[in-house]
């Protein structure tokens, strides 16, 4: 089995979104771009001339800067605290920009030589994860006229609020931006890919930060027309068994099992891939029909199947998002996101 890469699709849904809501966007590409490949995708932002993406931890970071070819343009937003073991790091490249989560956060990176214009400041309004909290604003302020600091960028996380508390958050964000002083920002941003769909262009923001929607896909309450797919799983039957005389069939009695055919396709994934056992009962495509999925084992699935099946047949998995999000009532961000750097992923 191999993961297909759209690069069309990619640069389409970056084009959309940045062309609808008039907006540059900082694709986050976080847990291995959502199981799309890191390396593959940071090198399509390179080629597309798109300059920023983020991340949630720095290992992801010095990842990328392993395998693009330097561009001093490109920039790399990280989402957590840095460490002070890792400060080195981010001196030596000026690529990365951090993000200071607290006050503490602020005072180390500063006390550390680290330059403002490698640091974004997050706002927490109550998601209660990480952010400088709204009651230290002022001390902010104060800091930020002695020092005369300009900083990378300031932002929040539209999180998934009552419609009216969100509107009070971007006021709220708005104010705070106004109060610390809007040209001492590079970028300003605080919507996700739900937040996008919910409160469309907020005046105050330079960026979109979308995550699942540059790949395509989406959750409950936030949808975008005419986004493309860019992720496809597919692969070749490798054998079809008779099992018409078998009492069991893999770990199993095979009465037990919910077969009406006599016939099954086997395919190269399993669950030490990500391709968690819970998928069975779900169904694979092939040949433009649906099979369903009867076992899956560590290296191995089971796929029960017809005499219109033959060995070397493609079969796609999780070809329809939403019927796979629906049977698995796992969201796709978590389906895509473990499945094993194994399976090769390969850019079309």
């Amino acid at each position: 089995m191999n993961i297909f890469i759209s690069e069309k699709n990619f640069i389409h849904n970056i084009n959309l979104l940045k062309l609808k809501y008039n907006k540059d966007i900082i694709p986050v590409i976080k847990a291995n771009a959502y199981g799309h490949d890191i390396k593959i995708i940071s090198k399509l932002l390179l080629k597309y001339k798109i300059n920023i993406c983020a991340v949630a931890r720095i290992f992801e970071a010095l990842e990328i800067l392993k395998h693009i070819n330097y561009d001093k343009n490109f920039k790399i937003l990280i989402f957590e605290s840095i460490e002070s073991n890792y400060l080195k790091e981010i001196i030596n490249n000026s690529q990365l920009l951090i993000s200071a989560n607290s006050l503490e956060d602020l005072s180390l990176y500063l006390k550390s030589g680290i330059s403002s214009n490698q640091i974004q400041l997050k706002i927490d309004f109550g998601f209660g994860r990480n952010g400088i909290f709204y009651k230290n604003i002022d001390v902010l302020r104060n800091l930020i006229i002695k020092s005369n600091l300009k900083f990378s960028g300031i932002f929040t996380h539209l999180f998934s609020v009552e419609y009216e508390d969100g509107i009070k958050i971007i006021n709220n964000f708005t104010e705070i931006v106004k109060e610390l002083g809007k040209d001492n920002f590079q970028m300003i941003h605080l919507q996700n890919s739900l937040g996008i769909t919910r409160y469309g262009s907020i005046p105050i923001s330079t960026h979109l930060r979308p995550g699942m929607f540059v790949f395509g896909f989406y959750e409950e309450g936030a949808f975008e027309n005419n986004l493309q797919k860019v992720f496809s799983l597919k692969g070749k039957i490798i054998n079809i068994r008779d099992i018409s005389s078998l009492k069991y069939l893999t770990y199993n009695l095979k009465k037990n099992l919910p077969m009406t055919l006599s016939k099954v396709a086997i395919i190269k994934i399993g669950y030490g891939d990500g391709f968690l056992k819970i998928n069975e009962g779900s169904f694979a495509l092939i040949n433009n029909r649906q099979f369903k999925i009867i076992s899956v084992m560590m290296d191995t699935t089971l796929i029960e199947v017809d005499d219109s099946v033959c060995i070397n047949d493609s079969v796609q998995l999780y070809y329809d998002f939403s019927s796979t999000r629906n049977y698995l009532k796992m969201n796709m961000c978590e389906v895509l996101s473990i499945l094993s750097n194994k399976i090769p992923r390969i850019l079309i």
